[in-house]
Order: structure tokens, then C-alpha cells, then sequence
């Protein structure tokens, strides 16, 4: 009986080594040497995975094999127990550690943000596995997200719109799953989420911006404001400037870096910089005469500031600081500004709805979409196009014109036609009336 049972078990660890295993090939792709891996799961289905080995075909071969045989070597270990095992909840937690080096602070505390007080403790309860995990677990999630007070501060559902950066998030995990080759497909790419409600951004004519100007000007926040009010910067842009991009002789700004708001728990910092959004928002303005008095001034309060701290004055290049020199926070300007703007009865407007005002306001001076679109720093005017055309009035003023100008001329025409028309049937009732007059008269003539 224990021979028996000793054969059984051998047989047994066999079929599960056998159901587990991994072997593959090395193949040339694009004069590249891939490794394609072949992989059975604990349910018996055949995957594979490729992975480049980033070897050029020529001479590498046996380099390539070696690649494939360390492949092999570390599927073996982790398929079984990974690739079965692991819950959705426990490999968010190994991605967000893996990605933390990969991106952005920025953008890393906004995934961990989302992921570790949402996200991993919904998928944490329900228990589903990465491999079981379907489309409609996660339209479930956000269905339920947008259904029950989920807001942290209040007692309200998330908004789609922040339920859509909560599916950004998953997608992108469940998107480095399969290019690790933990699953098949990404699940999240057929799940069902809130239909997104169109943002209408406030709006700020010029007079209503110069009013507002007006009303703070002597407040701390003033300057950073108007050069948003003037060049549409966004609020990491305006406060990343350094008098080092300041050139006073050629009368421009080089805007090259961003302040970024982080926290201690990231980066040891409260803030940092960093490279601007995109190649584009990397741009050189032009120095107008009223922007640069009041940085002169500005330069002129920092350096008596300085005198009067004395070593209590926090030396740096930044442009925008407090009397003291330490730097001015993004969500220091972006909170006062909508404190004031409150109060100004502007509610609700936020620093960034400037920029939005700019775009709107160079719009409807009759600037082109390209033109906008340099002056704001975006990659591209579709994006322009895309942001500002329902507030573009030029285009549709010059169309309701033309329809003007059409329907002017069309009535101009009708009128000299029926005008036409009167001295035309007034000639003929001229002339009728001295046929008849002559008719009568040579007929009674003849009776005579």
C-alpha cells in the first residue's frame, strides 16, 4: 500500500509539473532575436509570451539562447503559485511598488492615491484573482463607486470623471500584466464605466480679468496672476519661473521648468521641480513692457527682503516667493485665488480657468487656432480645436455675416424688382389711359 501510494504521488507532482511547465524557442524578428515563451497553466491552457532580447541577429545567437534559458528558469518558479494564486488586490500592491521609480512623483502619488484608498481595498474584499478577473467585475467597481459615498471628504459617489482616472489607472497595471505575460488580455478594455458629463470651463472677458486684477493688487498673489491672465500659464509653469529665464535685455521668459506640489512621503520635499508638460509648453514669450516693470519691482522687494531677514531669508532663483524667500507653493496660489475669486462673486472660478479665458479671449480677437495654440504651449492645435471651438465666436460671426450679407443683397434685389414692377405697371396704366382718352376722342370726332 505505501508503494502504491508513493507511485501515485510521484505521478501526481509529475502531472503538475508537467501541467506548469515552460519551454520555448528563440525566433529572428526584424533582424532581432525574440524569445517566444510557451506557458500551460494550472488549467491546462497554452500561452505564450514574447519578450525581446534587444540582440541584433548577427553573432548573438547563443547570447539569445541564454536569454531564453533564464526565461524559462524564472517562469518556472513563479507560473504555478503566481500566475494561479495571486489576487487582483495583491498585484495592484507589487505594481505600484514596481512603477514608483518608472514615472512622475506627481503621477505616482495620484496612482497611489487612488489605488490605496479605493481601488485595492474594494478588489482586496471581493478576493478575485488576477487570472479570474473579468470585464464585468470592473464595470462593477465603477458602477459601484458612482452608486455609494465613496468621496473620502463627503458623504457623495465619485464623479465619472474621476472614476475614468481610476480606470486609467487599472488599465495601466492590468496593461503591464499582460506585457509581463501574468494574463492573456486586459479585461478592463470591454468594462463598462459612467458616461463622462462635457466640462464647460468658466470664462473671463477681458474687462472682467482687469477687474479682477484691479481688486488684488496688493495682494502677495497679484504678479503670478497676471502673468497667468496674460500668457495662460498653468499654475506649475508661473511658478517654476526663475530669474535665470528671465532675460531683460531681449525682453522675453523661458518657460523650461515646472514647481510641482508634492509631499514629504514621496520625495522628502513639499515641492520640486520638473520638466514642463511637453515639448511644446517649453517655449520662449516675449517680455511685454508691463510685465517687466513689475518684475523689475519684484526682483527690487526680494532683494530688500533679504536685507531685512538677514539670515533668515531663504535664498533661491525662484521669481515668486514670500517675504521671507521661501517659495511659493502651487496650492497655496491655486487656494488663495479661489478664495478671493468668491469673493470678487466670481464662484467657483479656479486658477486654471484663466488660461481658458486667454484662450477664449485671443479666439474671438480673431487669432487663428495655430496661433492660440503656440501662445498657450499646446503640442498640437487640434487641441486648441478641440477645448475652444464652441467658444470660437470669430468663425460663427463671420458665417452669420455672410448669411447677413446674402439675405441684404436678396432683399435689396426684391426691392429694386418690385420697384421695377410699380414703374412698369404705372407706365402701362399711363398709357392705357391715353389710348382710351384718344379713342374716345377720335370716335367722337367721327360721330360728329
Amino acid at each position: 500500500m505505501v508503494l502504491l501510494y508513493q507511485l501515485w504521488l510521484a505521478l501526481s507532482e509529475r502531472k503538475v509539473m508537467n501541467k506548469n511547465r515552460v519551454n520555448g524557442s528563440i525566433v529572428e524578428k526584424n533582424e532581432i532575436w525574440y524569445a517566444r515563451l510557451y506557458v500551460t497553466d494550472e488549467n491546462g491552457k497554452r500561452k505564450q509570451i514574447w519578450r525581446t532580447t534587444k540582440l541584433p541577429v548577427k553573432n548573438n545567437k547563443r547570447k539569445a539562447e541564454a536569454f531564453l534559458q533564464d526565461l524559462i528558469e524564472q517562469y518556472s518558479k513563479e507560473c504555478k503559485t503566481f500566475y494561479s494564486e495571486i489576487t487582483v488586490a495583491d498585484y495592484f500592491e507589487l505594481w505600484l511598488n514596481d512603477i514608483k521609480s518608472e514615472v512622475r512623483p506627481n503621477t505616482y502619488r495620484n496612482y497611489k492615491g487612488n489605488m490605496e484608498k479605493h481601488i485595492i481595498p474594494y478588489f482586496r474584499e471581493k478576493g478575485i484573482r488576477l487570472q479570474e478577473l473579468k470585464p464585468c467585475d470592473l464595470t462593477a467597481y465603477y458602477k459601484f463607486k458612482n452608486n455609494t459615498n465613496s468621496k473620502l471628504e463627503k458623504a457623495e459617489p465619485l464623479s465619472p470623471r474621476t472614476i475614468q482616472h481610476h480606470h486609467q489607472n487599472i488599465s495601466k497595471a492590468l496593461n503591464d500584466a499582460v506585457e509581463k505575460g501574468y494574463i492573456n488580455f486586459n479585461p478592463d478594455v470591454s468594462s463598462k464605466r459612467p458616461k463622462l458629463k462635457t466640462f464647460n470651463a468658466k470664462f473671463l472677458n477681458q474687462k472682467q480679468i482687469n477687474n479682477m486684477l484691479t481688486a488684488i493688487e496688493n495682494e502677495i498673489i497679484y504678479l503670478p496672476v497676471l502673468l497667468c491672465s496674460i500668457y495662460g500659464l498653468r499654475r506649475s509653469e508661473v511658478l517654476g519661473i526663475k530669474w535665470s529665464c528671465v532675460d531683460f535685455e531681449n525682453n522675453t521668459i523661458h518657460i523650461c521648468e515646472t514647481l510641482q506640489q508634492s509631499t514629504k512621503e514621496l520625495t522628502g520635499e513639499s515641492n520640486y521641480t520638473d520638466d514642463t508638460k511637453n515639448a511644446s509648453s517649453n517655449r520662449t514669450m516675449p517680455l511685454i513692457p508691463v510685465i517687466k516693470e513689475k518684475l523689475l519691482v519684484q526682483k527690487q522687494w526680494q532683494i530688500e527682503n533679504k536685507k531685512e531677514f538677514e539670515e533668515l531669508y531663504s535664498d533661491s532663483d525662484f521669481v515668486f516667493t514670500h517675504e521671507n524667500g521661501s517659495v511659493m507653493t502651487p496650492n497655496y496660489l491655486t487656494k488663495n485665488f479661489r478664495k478671493i475669486a468668491d469673493s470678487l462673486g466670481y464662484y467657483g472660478l479656479r486658477l486654471h480657468d484663466l488660461r481658458h479665458s486667454v484662450a477664449s479671449n485671443l479666439l474671438n480677437k480673431g487669432f487663428s487656432y495655430v496661433q492660440t495654440a503656440e501662445w498657450l504651449g499646446h503640442s498640437n492645435p487640434s487641441t486648441t480645436f478641440r477645448f475652444y471651438a464652441h467658444v470660437d465666436k470669430t468663425s460663427k460671426i463671420a458665417i452669420a455675416s455672410d448669411y447677413e450679407q446674402i439675405f441684404r443683397e436678396e432683399k435689396s434685389r426684391k426691392v429694386v424688382e418690385k420697384s421695377a414692377k410699380i414703374v412698369e405697371i404705372n407706365s402701362y396704366r399711363a398709357n392705357s389711359v391715353s389710348y382710351t382718352h384718344l379713342r374716345a376722342h377720335e370716335t367722337g370726332r367721327n360721330l360728329v
